[in-house]
């Protein structure tokens, strides 16, 4: 049952994706890629020598093993080629027909192969090939299938395979996935005085050093624009390197009550964002323009 999923998923796949991406029938423009192409064509080319080769033994099982080997080979395919990657460029079309091509004609070959152990299911892949050939003598021969072939839709052919659902998870898979988690939003509201209350100010980094006996704070001298050094201790040590923070432009909230830190005082806090990327904390200080001067209000 597995393999005839495969024959399934590989018919409902390439018309669904046919019908999708060009609606009828394809262009006649096609664009082959011979490295790309070579495997699959070999394959499908010479499956009737070995099919009959194998028949002739009497070696039912590995005739079918030889079409199901091609039909597995052109599921690759479609992966190899991402076709709905294609689909998104209108000068990828050409190159999206022929790998269409290509599939639609190893399934005419595989399909017409398989006729004496699955007629019915044969016979049904022809008409939604638009009545392409399937007698002996053309399954011997490689690309006999219109280009232009129009083929037909239906239901799937083994019930359980969900075409509709099958695309849409191959067209997900195309997408970048994110490893990056970020806190969520607070559901809780702040006022507007409240938030006024916080006094937000661009800062300048004078001087920035290792705090001893700590591994995660950096000690650092600002300029908030008042005439006098400010001093702020921030855990993020494991982040940065003091001396590639002075002169920088910084972001600081000056008004929180100073609290001490490994017996020192610290003065406000530096604004930093934070996520989570792959299991790993991240923390990047917000920096500003150093065209803005200390103590420049942020509101």
């Amino acid at each position: 049952m597995d393999l005839a999923n495969d024959l399934g998923n590989l018919v409902s796949r390439t018309i669904a994706m046919a019908q999708k991406y060009f609606g009828e029938h394809l262009p006649a423009a096609q664009t082959a890629d011979e490295e790309k192409d070579a495997e699959l064509i070999s394959l499908s080319s010479s499956l009737r020598a070995k099919y009959e080769d194998a028949m002739e033994h009497y070696a039912f099982q590995n005739a079918l093993a030889e079409i199901f080997k091609v039909i597995s080979r052109a599921n690759k395919y479609i992966d190899e080629n991402a076709p709905w990657v294609l689909a998104k460029s209108e000068e990828s079309k050409p190159r999206l027909a022929r790998v269409l091509y290509n599939l639609l004609e190893t399934v005419r070959i595989c399909a017409g192969l398989l006729t004496p152990f699955m007629p019915d299911t044969a016979a049904e892949i022809s008409r939604r090939l638009g009545g392409a050939p399937m007698d002996w003598d053309s399954l011997g021969s490689y690309g006999l299938l219109n280009h232009e072939v129009a083929t037909v839709s239906g239901p799937a052919l083994f019930p359980r395979i969900d075409v509709e659902k099958e695309l849409a998870a191959l067209e997900e898979m195309s997408k970048p996935k994110s490893t990056i988690q970020v806190e969520p939003l607070s559901e809780e509201k702040v006022d507007f005085d409240t938030f006024c209350k916080s006094d937000f100010r661009a800062v300048k980094v004078k001087d920035c050093q290792k705090v001893k006996k700590s591994d995660k704070l950096l000690q650092f001298t600002l300029d908030d624009g008042s005439g006098k050094d400010r001093q702020i201790l921030s855990g993020i040590a494991k982040f940065y390197e003091p001396q590639e923070l002075i002169g920088k432009t910084l972001v600081a909230i000056v008004n929180l009550p100073p609290r001490k830190m490994m017996g020192k005082e610290s003065c406000g806090m530096l604004i930093s964002a934070v996520h989570t990327d792959k299991g790993e904390e991240k923390l990047h200080l917000l920096m500003v323009d150093d065209a803005i001067p200390a103590g420049a209000k942020l509101c």
